[in-house]
């Protein structure tokens, strides 16, 4: 039937309530969502009625009319008004999709588990990424991203949350524990009495903090700032304690739509000389001496979550939350020997421990830690002596983006002057990206939205400012200027975070630029330093003009060195130089990656040596972050030889932070743990889907089907290079490039 001027439209709203059609809402949404003229507002509205009456239907949706709306808006020319008008969402087919297990997701995070808490992010995610696109990020720097010339990270988190953060259990060993940062939603818990609760205390910090950042959770100094509650503990107690901290953080999805915390702790044996006389907070959040005086319970309690790190869980899979940093130093070497051969037995068995390089000559001493997948908090910088005293040395990175260097060569066509310039244009975006994303965690911050880090720290007044922004010309232009005095310092304290910029693909730069790869010749090694200096110039201009630290990284490139490839891929065809199988296809789209930041093609077969030199000597031009990767292709490499490659990595390279990986087989049928790929069981024979491969994706284990179709290939051409003494000391020691 066709509805006449004299029959009542019926509405089916979002709200699930079924209503008659009145034209004037579509007049007062036109006003106020998009800010129409009403007269200009009421013409389109009359000509949305005239359509749905010709439509032959039981009932229209609200959906559909808001479709018909922006039609209409489109015929008279008012896009900008679309924009805004327009519904964000997914296709009926996608969310089948997902549900039915068919395309499921796009496994940008190899974290994520099929279940219906990962729909629901996966469905929000798609929401918020179209309203940052739409609402956010002005449209020339969106049209950045999707063409693939920069990489904005954690997109669907961009108006919500900081990215990643790193937290001083003290804090809350002082003062108890608020789940929900207010003690309103939540259960409020005291000052931990004894070393169960202050553990919970301090794993729960992770937890919670999760809720309301996109990235990874650390805990810095962990076992050190545990030590005034392990005193007269034996042993066992200790390694219960150690046990349950990996199943806490490894068993409960509570993270970002149904996944395990991403999350890391920092270990050393000993207490560092910074915090030697520095009050220790024990039991009831009292001071109990000061932490030089738990010397031998920080190193005991470092050996319990070794031995247990070895033991696995209760298949023998090695733990993969949380990350073990181990800070390395000359003088520790000397004093610890036996406990950091633990770490050794560990990295032989599993590539668990990551080492963080203390010794470094560039790294600015202790008030530094390392997590989330490279990311280096740097605690000196903030020059506060407070935050060391009263346990607030909490920091972290608020938003990433990363820099397409492969893409500003093709731009270049061999031309220095305009690959610098392409760069440099891309550092101004991300730039420009991260006041913006700095500004909506303020307001975030002021509104109440993140209530875990905006708990007070103190009482002092906190005057917080943030800007409404205007883009053109390439530049940012302050438009509004909001301002708010918040009672007391909120524990995400936006002037004591930094923002990263983030480089990627250097390798595939420097051959689409100089006909060579990294390796390839001291010409091209040298020019791909040219460039990552000039990046580091250049964020240091920026700390400089703005007062806001930013830290130039190793980007963590999961997903965006296979998305990056992909669009370059299609635009520049045979001119683009990308690594994996572009003939083979999922989703429709071909397999293939950039090799990630400035490392060496991971297919590279040149000498171990000449890979620890080569990636390394890149390492002291980054202060965001960094790794080096080491494949292992022996199932059991010996541990003392380890740790002497482990050392000299330490006291004779650059290298800042690093890592051993080892591939592992789990057996479902049988429940039994191997070393390597394999394709076939080796205790009952069973092949196929009832083997699951394990490996590190970027700084992270995690089940190889859950990785992208990229990073799968690349796992494929992984070099795996042997470890024995003899070798590990003759290739990592005076080593040329």
């Amino acid at each position: 039937m066709y509805y006449t001027n004299s029959q009542s439209i019926i509405v089916r709203t979002t709200k699930g309530m079924m209503e008659p059609f009145k034209r004037e809402r579509i007049i007062t949404s036109l006003v106020t969502e998009a800010t129409i003229n009403p007269k200009i507002a009421e013409r389109i509205a009359f000509e949305v009625e005239v359509e749905l009456r010709h439509m032959d239907l039981e009932f229209i949706s609200s959906s559909l009319i808001r479709e018909i709306v922006n039609v209409k808006l489109l015929e008279h020319k008012l896009e900008d008004a679309r924009k805004v008008y327009t519904r964000i969402g997914l296709p009926v087919m996608d969310v089948e999709h997902m549900i039915s297990g068919s395309h499921w997701y796009s496994k940008e995070n190899a974290n994520l588990q099929q279940n219906p808490e990962t729909i629901h992010k996966l469905v929000a995610d798609s929401v918020l990424r179209e309203y940052a696109m739409l609402r956010t990020i002005p449209l020339e720097l969106g049209d950045m991203h999707i063409k693939g010339a920069i990489h904005i990270h954690e997109l669907e988190y961009f108006p919500t949350r900081p990215f990643c953060q790193s937290h001083d259990a003290r804090f809350f060993f002082k003062n108890g524990f608020l789940a929900d940062g207010t003690g309103t939603h939540t259960a409020v818990a005291g000052p931990a009495k004894r070393a169960e609760v202050a553990l919970l205390h301090a794993l729960k910090v992770l937890q919670a903090s999760q809720v309301n950042c996109g990235g990874g959770q650390g805990l810095h100094n962990f076992n050190v700032f545990m030590a005034p509650y392990l005193r007269g503990l034996n042993s066992e107690t200790l390694e219960q304690l150690a046990q349950t901290m990996f199943f806490e953080l490894g068993e409960m999805y509570v993270a970002r739509g149904g996944q395990t915390v991403f999350s890391s702790v920092s270990l050393e044996p000993g207490i560092p000389k910074t915090y030697q006389n520095i009050p220790a907070i024990g039991p009831t959040g009292k001071v109990s001496g000061v932490y030089g005086d738990y010397e031998e319970e920080a190193t005991r309690y470092f050996n319990a979550i070794m031995n247990v790190a070895l033991e696995g869980d209760f298949m023998g899979k090695p733990f993969n939350w949380p990350k073990l940093e181990i800070r390395l130093t000359r003088k520790l070497f000397e004093e610890y020997e036996k406990e950091y051969m633990l770490s050794a037995k560990l990295a032989a068995k599993y590539g668990s421990p990551y080492y963080f390089n203390a010794e470094a000559p560039y790294m600015p001493g202790e008030m530094v830690c390392t997590q989330c997948c490279r990311f280096y908090m740097q605690h000196s910088n903030w020059n506060d002596e407070r935050d060391l005293l009263n346990g607030l040395l909490r920091g972290g990175v608020i938003q990433n983006t990363t820099i397409n260097i492969p893409q500003c060569a093709y731009e270049a066509n061999g031309n220095d002057e305009k690959l610098f310039e392409e760069i440099r244009i891309r550092m101004d975006a991300a730039k420009n990206i991260s006041f913006i994303k700095i500004s909506e965690i303020k307001a975030r911050l002021v509104s109440g939205f993140l209530p875990f880090l905006s708990q007070p720290v103190d009482d002092e007044l906190k005057k917080i400012s943030w800007c409404d922004y205007d883009y053109h010309d390439g530049k940012l232009y302050p438009k509004t200027t909001h301002t708010h005095t918040l009672q007391g310092t909120p524990y995400l304290d936006p002037d004591k975070q930094s923002v990263t910029i983030g480089a990627l693909g250097l390798n595939e730069a420097l051959k689409a630029h100089l006909g060579e790869e990294i390796h390839d010749s001291l010409e091209a090694w040298k020019f791909g330093i040219k460039i990552i200096e000039k990046m580091r110039r250049i964020v240091d201009e920026y700390t400089e003009e703005t007062d806001t630290y930013f830290g130039l990284v190793q980007s963590p490139a999961e997903s965006s060195a296979v998305r990056l490839a992909q669009i370059d891929l299609k635009r520049y065809k045979d001119r683009a130089v990308v690594q994996g199988n572009a003939k083979a296809l999922e989703n429709g789209y071909p397999s293939v990656y950039y090799s990630n930041s400035t490392h060496v093609n991971v297919a590279s077969s040149i000498s171990l040596g000449k890979r620890i030199m080569t990636e390394a000597s890149f390492h002291p031009l980054f202060n965001g972050g960094t790794i080096l990767h080491l494949f292992l292709g022996e199932a059991y490499p010996d541990p003392e030889a380890l740790w002497s490659l482990t050392k000299n990595i330490a006291t004779k390279t650059l290298a800042g932070y690093f890592a051993y990986t080892k591939d592992t087989t789990i057996c479902k049928a049988c429940k039994s743990v191997h070393y390597g790929l394999l394709a076939k069981c080796p205790n009952c024979g069973a092949i196929g889907i009832s083997l699951e491969h394990w490996s590190r994706v970027t700084g992270y284990y995690q089940e190889v089907s859950g990785w992208n179709a990229g990073k799968r290939e690349e796992l494929k051409r992984r070099h795996r290079y042997t470890i024995n003494e003899s070798a590990s000391l003759r290739n990592s020691i005076n080593v040329s490039i």
